[in-house]
């Protein structure tokens, strides 16, 4: 392969700055508390309300949950095909960014006030409202994180961009877990758990849906202008290709397929993790509900604060390395505690040692598990950018597309893993935390950490071939810009000396590309 040379081409370290305000960064980046509300609402509380509080057995909560995660999830990339190719005077992602946040809050609502069902018609009810929500967030998620690339195409400035996206997805985390266990899962007089009051969920789902209508909206709002201003000059590869023969391409390009396959499998661990980390801080360590809301916080201010340090660790060491170390830094110190119980090394339940070990845990994860979830959406962005330069043509829609399906059929297959695992460690449903026999907590334990550690460092390896540094992707960036300019240059000559403009734009263009499997 022959590099891009010349001296027009971009030190490395030295890319052309977008300049993008910080106001606009920090709208952009309002819009993703909704995530973080829904987040906590579907991943932290669904699972254990329709198994402990409503009854539904463990595996068909689970096997519900992935077959709802999997439906919407085949929309993600469509979702995102769309928004590619749409073109209105509110530019290509914001009509749907204006259209998904009230049916996303009825469906929520729904969701949490179940009427008295058999078990087949709460499995259908919770189906049916979960694709509901799943897919109304699709038409917000992924237009939002494809305007995000959009935005700009900085090698520094995306992993800033991210940055703020994940800071406020997790203050959002923070908001619905603060409204969940000190308003209306607190404690009462003779019902220390109030996560298993029945009556406290609709009330709790209806302000999370009214939350989601106003950041959603004010997001869109804030972002309007600086969209329109750089929606000209992206044409969707997929209009003329079709979707699946761009998957198809991407995923022969080594660096993408490599993300793809790493991302997938951690979102299965995180979606395993997600579904019985209630279970684990109730029964397993036996944390009432002012403790084991604070496990949560100190995750969420553990990433708060490691939000910052991935642009400069980034710009150090570059992404990959550090992406790589994040998430395996990251579940270790989360499944650290359980690995010493299971060793018989940790204090025990009740105990102070055990609430500082579990806190200062949950922070060590939060706060080393900021950097991949920065650095992804960047590093997607810049694959879109390889694929644009080998084969031609914008995917930033289409690719956060297959990204939320990965992340949403993996959460899937993680919820209905942990419903199998409930089942078969002879859960106890509708169960007093004092009465679960150990022999069922060792085994949930050992699923949970040591089997999901196993599985997680497998996904780490599958993303060795992934070789977007940031000197490759300035020549990437220079290919591009010198593709652009040819482009207008027979454009300008067209006009002038030549056919019809719309007839030139059918016939092939000059393109600078870069080799896939350098």
């Amino acid at each position: 392969m022959t590099r891009p040379s010349g001296s027009g081409a971009p030190r490395t370290g030295e890319p052309a700055r977008s300049g993008l305000p910080l106001r606009t960064r920090a709208m952009y980046g309002l819009g993703e508390t909704a995530e973080g509300i829904k987040t906590a609402a579907l991943e932290t509380f669904l699972f254990f309300y329709y198994v402990q509080v409503v009854g539904l057995s463990g595996t068909l909560t689970g096997l519900a949950l992935f077959v709802a995660l999997l439906f919407d999830g085949l929309t993600d990339p469509m979702v995102g095909a769309w928004s590619d190719r749409t073109r209105t005077r509110l530019g290509r992602r914001h009509p749907y960014l204006y259209a998904a946040p009230l049916p996303l809050a009825l469906a929520l609502f729904g969701l949490f006030q179940p009427p008295a069902l058999p078990q087949a018609g709460l499995f259908l009810w919770l189906v049916g409202f979960a694709v509901g929500a799943r897919f109304a967030m699709t038409l917000y998620f992924v237009p939002h994180m494809a305007l995000g690339a959009d935005l700009s195409r900085d090698f520094e400035e995306r992993v800033a961009i991210g940055g703020w996206r994940t800071l406020f997805g997790y203050l959002g985390r923070v908001l619905a877990l603060f409204l969940a266990f000190s308003v209306f899962f607190a404690a009462r007089d003779g019902d220390p758990n109030g996560q298993l009051d029945r009556a406290a969920y609709p009330p709790f789902a209806l302000t999370l849906g009214v939350l989601v209508i106003v950041f959603v909206l004010a997001s869109a709002l804030g972002t309007q202008r600086a969209a329109l201003a750089r929606s000209g000059a992206a044409v969707p590869d997929h209009a003329s290709g079709g979707v699946w023969r761009t998957l198809q391409r991407a995923a022969a390009i080594p660096s993408i397929r490599a993300l793809w396959i790493a991302l997938l499998i951690m979102y299965l661990y995180n979606g395993v993790q997600f579904a019985l980390a209630l279970h684990m801080n109730t029964y397993f360590w036996r944390l009432p509900p002012q403790q084991l809301q604070f496990v949560f916080y100190a995750t969420t201010v553990g990433f708060i604060l490691g939000i910052p340090l991935a642009r400069p660790l980034a710009n150090r060491w570059d992404k990959k390395p550090v992406y790589m170390a994040g998430v395996a830094g990251s579940c270790v110190l989360g499944s650290l505690p359980t690995l010493l119980r299971l060793c018989g090394a940790a204090p025990p339940n009740g105990a102070p040692e055990l609430f500082h070990l579990l806190v200062g845990c949950a922070f060590g994860l939060g706060f080393v598990g900021a950097l991949p979830v920065v650095l992804s959406a960047a590093m997607l962005a810049d694959a879109s950018d390889e694929y644009d330069v080998v084969h031609g043509g914008r995917t930033e829609g289409l690719f956060f597309g297959v990204n939320a399906f990965c992340r949403k059929a993996s959460l899937g297959l993680g919820g209905a893993v942990a419903g199998l695992i409930v089942d078969l460690v002879r859960f106890p449903a509708h169960a007093d935390p004092a009465a679960v026999p150990p022999e069922a907590m060792t085994r949930l334990g050992i699923a949970y950490a040591p089997v999901m550690l196993a599985v997680l460092f497998t996904g780490l390896a599958c993303m060795i071939p992934y070789d977007l540094s940031r000197r490759r992707h300035a020549d990437i960036v220079h290919a591009l810009a010198r593709r652009r300019t040819t482009s207008a240059s027979i454009d300008a000559d067209l006009a002038v000396d030549g056919p019809p403009l719309e007839h030139a734009r059918s016939s092939p263009r000059p393109q600078a590309r870069l080799n896939a499997s350098e």
